[in-house]
């Protein structure tokens, strides 16, 4: 049964809204990079060189308002005909506040930060030995996420004594020169040493370590490095300086480049398939070209299929971008264009494990299982409202729940002024934000009961394997209650008519066209004023 709509005529219809809305100065086009200063503004303050005065020091505060200026103007005068351009312009413009405020009002990006870079030591005689036991012990790193939920990345602190490593027997195969293609660089631990490098003074330094403050959400190889990711390998942490560390939790073999790029490839294409499935599923559905909640669905138990095909398109959507980062950065432009950027061990998973959403709930799925790319800067915000403004003690059960609420909040904006931007028909508050406001109070209430299950001495009586599919079943229901909030609002903005690939087998295959990129991405805007002009995208 076809859709009574095609993805195209919908597309066609926000292309006529959108130009009619900018005849009549409704709304103005998203001119970039008129619009995009904020990023540029808090990159160029952090650039500024060291200097003790307070002016400087002082000066954040008001850039900040100005940064909050340019981003709410943004979100509420620009709009845009493609769907995901649309939907970047409220989240951009709302990440860019959110982030800004953590590195320099939550924190002194200045003097707070601190990054491992290497540190060249005189020429010493080589150390073979040495080099074959640094070769041996480099094999274990962090994978997973924290055992605690949605529990703070504690401050750093030292690195605790590590766990007997994963053995890879490298020994036997130094003799063939494949070993050096296959993994990660071997390091020079006799020539170098690595340090916490805090804010540089050289120019050039400078900008490389701003760029990647900036740029660098996840906190990869800084003191802010959080959940999910790897720690330093053994020779780094061996020789650093000082001997501050980002926590550890879970061991694993570090991925050489070569099975970094076969596995990442390797989900890459999958992904694409699964995307390409998905995208022609959905096309004939009515609700997945932005046509409403109450128009008739071709499937069984419609309701039901459209929050997983909904919840499927999100997560391979954001999956397909997420693994374009170690293809194309670390395998593709490596570290003889990148240095130490391409490094295997700053790349590790974007998702966790699913059983922790068997271990630990509600809790395992926001802070174990999803991807926690904005994570440090909502734990920022949280923990800046629940100890420096409510003065709530960071163990306090008050703290917690303080911390937990403005960190969905934040998460509930970021989604809120993205729906807010485009097209469609959709309703903010009462969607997207309703949804992640909602997602602590299923938390804590799971949290409370398991309290009270252990204090009463129930819970351990409960095999494990109970325990698990509980936490399952509690997650399923609290999604099919909460679900439908943020997934009709991604479907009345219009999200999944955007084409994921350009080029479509099955649809192919049917006669529908193979290539389904097409018409004008991007063209030049020019605006009364000469600052007033510059690129307006329009694809996606």
């Amino acid at each position: 049964m076809a859709a009574a709509i095609t993805a195209r005529e919908v597309l066609d219809q926000f292309l006529s809204e959108y130009h009619a809305a900018i005849d009549a100065g409704e709304y103005q086009p998203f001119v970039w990079p008129h619009r995009a200063l904020g990023p540029y503004l808090l990159i160029f303050y952090l650039l500024l060189p060291p200097s003790p005065s307070p002016v400087i020091h002082y000066a954040r505060y008001p850039l900040f308002a100005l940064i909050i200026y340019l981003s709410v103007t943004a979100v509420h005068d620009c709009r845009s005909p493609g769907v995901t351009v649309g939907y970047g312009i409220g989240l951009l413009n709302a990440w860019t506040i959110l982030w800004s405020a953590t590195l320099i009002i939550f924190n002194d990006g200045r003097r707070d930060y601190r990054r491992i870079e290497r540190q060249e030591r005189p020429d010493e005689a080589p150390d073979v030995q040495g080099l074959v036991e640094n070769i041996q012990g480099d094999t274990s790193a962090l994978e997973g996420s924290t055992t605690d939920g949605l529990k703070l990345i504690h401050p750093v602190g030292k690195l605790p004594e590590p766990e007997p490593s994963v053995t890879n027997d490298l020994a036997p195969k130094l003799q063939s020169p494949e070993i050096f293609a296959t993994q990660e660089p071997i390091p020079s631990s006799f020539q170098e040493t690595y340090t916490w490098q805090s804010f540089p003074d050289d120019m050039v330094h400078r900008l490389d370590f701003v760029l990647d403050l900036v740029t660098n959400f996840r906190g990869l190889r800084w003191t802010h490095q959080g959940p999910g990711t790897y720690p330093p390998p053994q020779h780094i942490r061996e020789t650093l300086t000082n001997p501050e560390t980002p926590p550890s939790l879970h061991r694993k073999k570090y991925p050489s480049y070569r099975t970094l790029f076969t596995s990442n490839l390797k989900s890459f294409v999958l992904c694409s398939l699964t995307l390409d499935t998905l995208k022609y599923v959905t096309s004939l559905d009515p609700y997945f070209l932005a046509q409403g909640q109450n128009t008739p669905s071709p499937f069984p138990i419609a309701h039901t299929t459209r929050l997983t095909l909904s919840l499927l398109f999100t997560f391979a959507s954001l999956l397909n971008i997420f693994l374009l980062a170690p293809l194309v950065l670390a395998c593709t432009f490596g570290p003889g264009l990148l240095g130490p950027h391409a490094s295997t061990w700053l790349y590790p998973p974007f998702f966790g494990p699913l059983s922790s959403i068997a271990e630990k709930g509600l809790a395992g799925l926001w802070g174990g299982w999803w991807h926690q790319l904005f994570r440090y800067a909502f734990e920022a915000a949280g923990e800046f409202v629940g100890a420096k403004l409510l003065h709530f003690s960071k163990k306090s059960i008050p703290g917690g729940i303080a911390r937990v609420f403005v960190a969905f909040v934040c998460s509930g904006m970021l989604h809120a002024c993205a729906s807010y931007t485009v097209l469609g028909d959709t309703h903010s508050i009462r969607g997207s934000f309703l949804f992640f406001a909602l997602q602590p109070v299923g938390i804590i209430a799971q949290r409370a009961l398991s309290i009270y299950l252990k204090q009463k001495g129930y819970r351990e009586a409960i095999p494990p394997w109970i325990r698990k599919t509980g936490n399952v079943l509690v997650v399923v229901l609290w999604c099919r209650v909460t679900g439908p909030l943020i997934a009709d609002e991604l479907a009345a903005a219009g999200i999944w008519l955007y084409e994921p690939l350009p080029v479509s087998l099955i649809r192919g295959v049917r006669g529908e066209g193979w290539w389904r990129w097409g018409g004008q991405w991007v063209r030049w805007y020019s605006g009364d004023r000469w600052w007033r002009s510059g690129l307006v995208f329009l694809g996606g």
